[in-house]
């Protein structure tokens, strides 16, 4: 690490206030300039019927979040401004409550390639249960387990247009750290997690990250093949008892299945001045996506090799999707998924997809409320725990939606990465007004 700590670029949740003037300042100016304007508020209720693990945590809570953008277009050079704020205010995670600017960037289009400077979202990947090559931007973890919410990335993306595919290059000058769940919120760690962490680089969260990608399509036969250098958006944790910090080489500075029911871990936890210390390490990741459709199947794969971190890896999802159309005699879809999950490291991974299916079904209405349905199972191959998860939305109207969301955990074994979250079952309901 480097003697001067870096000033950093964002500042954290808990400094909301200004981050949240600032924000109110840029809204409250750019009504000034042309552009459109769409947004929503959303109110949600959360209920956590399984007693929590934590005294600290509480059975049910609200919270009130609201995104707008703004987009500003010119037509004759092909220039677009794109602004995209988000905010959130939550009954008891002191850390939940928080704001971002989930874009903010200048982009230039020309029929052969295209610029963009500034804070972006980028999705790569084509699988459902897990997105192994989606790397570039950093996920907005405590907006929920499992959520595809992602933080605002810093940088500078050029992309070549050619008959022969798209090169997409990328330059990251500033990392973006993994959010957590502060005391009083669900889905958390076991331990309270510091909110300093520490970085492989010297440069720490300035190190500047590269990306490459291409992709293409062959009849039917889509494909992306990436490459990534830089800060890993995954970090190990650290464990500190009270000063005393252990290193990245320790074998307790990894937290999997192999070590998380240890004796040595056990009474890690039971300390109370026990932390957990984000470490950021560098890596190199090289990936593929893969899909090809033909009639009602899909068929899909996302496959990765990283190396930098406390071991090498490689790591696959592998699945189909049959959708039968019409069914029950009415204008709705219904698409069946099935997906394997593989990591090379076995019970030492240090994420839950290891060894693992995923069962689901994707129901779309095709009503003029647009309702639809996604449900699934993951199923541990080795344990047989289960992580079960539902989402419904319709439209109310033509301003409103109601969504619904439901988390459930059966049969989940101490040895299990998902054991911290295993009386975190969840109902939650949303009520969105958009304008």
């Amino acid at each position: 690490m480097c003697g001067n700590k870096p000033r950093r670029l964002f500042s954290m949740p808990h400094r909301l206030p200004v981050r949240g003037a600032a924000l109110a300042f840029l809204l409250l100016a750019l009504p000034a300039f042309a552009g459109d304007w769409s947004g929503s508020l959303t109110g949600e209720g959360r209920v956590f019927p399984t007693p929590p693990r934590d005294g600290d945590q509480h059975s049910h809570s609200l919270s009130l979040s609201g995104t707008a953008t703004w987009v500003h277009e010119w037509p004759d050079s092909g220039q677009r401004l794109v602004l995209t704020p988000f905010g959130r205010l939550d009954q008891h995670d002191n850390w939940r409550t928080h704001a971002d600017l989930r874009e903010f960037y200048w982009q230039k289009s020309a029929s052969k390639w295209e610029l963009t400077l500034g804070l972006r979202k980028i999705h790569w990947g084509v699988t459902e249960s897990q997105n192994l090559v989606d790397i570039i931007n950093q996920r907005d973890n405590i907006e929920g387990l499992g959520s595809k919410e992602k933080l605002g990335q810093p940088m500078a993306n050029l992309t070549l247009i050619n008959p022969w595919g798209n090169l997409d290059f990328f330059v990251m000058p500033y990392f973006r750290e993994k959010t957590f769940a502060g005391r009083h919120g669900r889905f958390r760690m076991p331990v309270p997690v510091v909110h300093d962490p520490v970085y492989e680089s010297g440069a720490e969260e300035w190190n500047t990250d590269l990306a490459l990608r291409y992709s293409h399509y062959i009849g039917s036969w889509d494909f992306g093949l990436s490459y990534f250098r830089g800060t890993s958006r995954d970090p190990r944790y650290l464990p500190k008892i009270g000063p005393v910090l252990l290193t990245p080489d320790s074998p307790y500075a990894n937290w999997s299945g192999s070590s998380i029911n240890s004796p040595i871990t056990r009474l890690f936890l039971s300390l109370p001045f026990s932390r957990l210390v984000p470490y950021y390490d560098q890596i190199d990741q090289a990936g593929l996506d893969l899909q090809y459709t033909g009639g009602n199947w899909i068929w899909k794969l996302e496959t990765i090799f990283r190396s930098g971190m406390a071991k090498d890896y490689a790591a696959a999802t592998a699945g189909v999707e049959y959708t039968f159309h019409g069914v029950f005699g009415s204008d709705a879809d219904l698409g069946a998924i099935l997906e394997y999950n593989w990591d090379s490291r076995g019970m030492q991974a240090l994420t839950n997809f290891q060894n693992d299916f995923f069962v689901g079904g994707r129901l779309a209405m095709n009503d003029v409320n647009n309702s639809s349905l996604l449900g699934g199972v993951i199923v541990d191959a080795e344990s047989g725990a289960l992580a079960l998860g539902l989402e419904a939305e319709r439209r109310l109207g033509e301003d409103w939606k109601l969504s619904i969301e439901t988390r459930f955990f059966v049969n989940v074994p101490a040895d299990d990465l998902l054991t911290f979250v295993r009386k975190d079952d969840m109902i939650q309901a949303e009520l969105t007004w958009y304008f």
